[in-house]
C-alpha cells in the first residue's frame, strides 16, 4: 500500500531522518489539484536552490538582451529587410535559449527528486546529473521544440498541428525519464510514450493545467516590466535595460523551475499509478546519498 508524502518545513538531513519522520517509501497517488498545490509547496521549500540553479544559467544567457540587434525580430519581419548578422544572432540566441532552458529544467527536475528523497537540494549534484545525460536531454529538447514550432506554425493545417501536439503529449515525460531512469535519445521518447499511453487523459489534463499556470505566471511577471520600463526613452538606456534584464531573469527562473517541478511531480504520479514507484526506487535512481553526508559514492549512478 502506498502511503502519502508531503514536503514540510522540517529540514531533513538524511534518508534515515526522512524515513524516520514520514515512514519508509512514502509516496501516494495525487490528484491534479494536489500536484499543483505541491508544486508551490516544493518551490517554496527549495526556493534558494531553484533560484541558484536558474540564475547560474540564465544570468549569463540573459546578457544577450544587451548585445542583440537594436531592432526586434518583429520589426525586421514587418519591414521585410533583415541583415545576415541579425539572422545569425537570432539563430544563435534560439539555440542558446533552448540549451539554457533544458539545463535549468533538468537540473530543477533533479532537485525535485532530492527534495522528495532527502528534504533538501544539492545544487552540484543536480548539475552533475544533467551532465550525465546532457546529449540525450538536448536531443529530446530539440525534438520537442521542433514539434512545438510545427504545431504552432502549422496550426492552419489541422492534421499536422494535431499530430504535433499529440507527439508533444506522449513525449512530455521524456526529460524526467532521461534524468531519473537514464534513458538515452529515442529510448527516452519511447519510455515516455509507454508511460503516457495508459494515463494519457490524466497527463493531458495535467499538461493543460501546467500550460495555463505558465501563461498566468508569465502575465503576472511581465507587469513590473510594463510599469517600470517606459515605451520610449531618450538618452541613456542603462536603467530601462537593467530593469528588463532583472525582470527577464526572474521571469525565466520562475517559469522554468515551476514548470520543471510540476512536470516532475506529474511524472512521479504516472509512475506511482503504473508501477508502484516508491521513495526507495527514487533514491536508487538518483544514485546519491543524502546531501551533507560525507561520501564518495557517484552522484550520477
Amino acid at each position: 500500500m502506498l502511503l502519502q508524502f508531503h514536503i514540510t518545513d522540517v529540514d531533513l538531513q538524511s534518508v534515515e531522518e526522512y524515513n524516520g519522520y514520514f515512514g519508509k517509501s512514502v509516496m501516494r497517488e495525487r490528484s491534479l489539484g494536489d500536484i499543483l498545490n505541491e508544486t508551490f509547496v516544493i518551490y517554496g521549500k527549495g526556493l534558494r536552490g531553484f533560484l541558484v540553479i536558474a540564475f547560474i544559467v540564465f544570468g549569463p544567457v540573459n546578457v544577450l538582451t544587451f548585445i542583440g540587434p537594436k531592432a526586434s525580430l518583429q520589426e525586421y519581419l514587418a519591414t521585410g529587410s533583415i541583415s545576415g548578422s541579425a539572422v545569425a544572432f537570432y539563430v544563435i540566441a534560439a539555440i542558446v535559449t533552448v540549451v539554457a532552458t533544458t539545463t535549468v529544467f533538468s537540473a530543477a527536475s533533479a532537485g525535485v527528486g532530492q527534495l522528495v528523497a532527502f528534504g533538501r537540494i544539492d545544487i552540484g549534484a543536480c548539475f552533475l546529473r544533467v551532465s550525465w545525460r546532457i546529449y540525450s536531454l538536448l536531443f529530446v529538447s530539440f525534438i520537442l521544440t521542433t514539434a512545438l514550432v510545427v504545431g504552432i506554425g502549422g496550426a492552419v493545417l489541422l492534421i499536422p498541428a494535431i499530430a504535433s501536439f499529440a507527439f508533444l503529449l506522449f513525449a512530455s515525460m521524456a526529460l524526467p525519464v532521461s534524468i531519473y531512469e537514464g534513458s538515452k535519445y529515442l529510448k527516452a521518447l519511447s519510455r515516455s510514450f509507454d508511460l503516457v499511453k495508459s494515463n494519457w487523459k490524466r497527463v493531458l489534463g495535467g499538461i493543460c493545467l501546467i500550460t495555463m499556470l505558465m501563461l498566468g505566471l508569465a502575465l503576472v511577471l511581465s507587469i513590473p516590466s510594463l510599469i517600470l520600463v517606459p515605451s520610449e526613452s531618450d538618452g541613456l538606456q542603462i536603467v530601462p535595460t537593467a530593469i528588463q534584464y532583472i525582470v527577464g531573469l526572474i521571469s525565466n527562473a520562475a517559469a522554468v523551475t515551476v514548470a520543471a517541478i510540476a512536470v516532475t511531480l506529474l511524472y512521479f504520479d504516472v509512475r506511482i499509478r503504473s508501477e508502484g514507484f516508491t521513495v526507495d526506487k527514487l533514491i536508487s535512481e538518483l544514485g546519491v546519498r543524502a546531501p551533507g553526508q560525507n561520501n564518495t559514492k557517484s552522484l550520477v549512478g
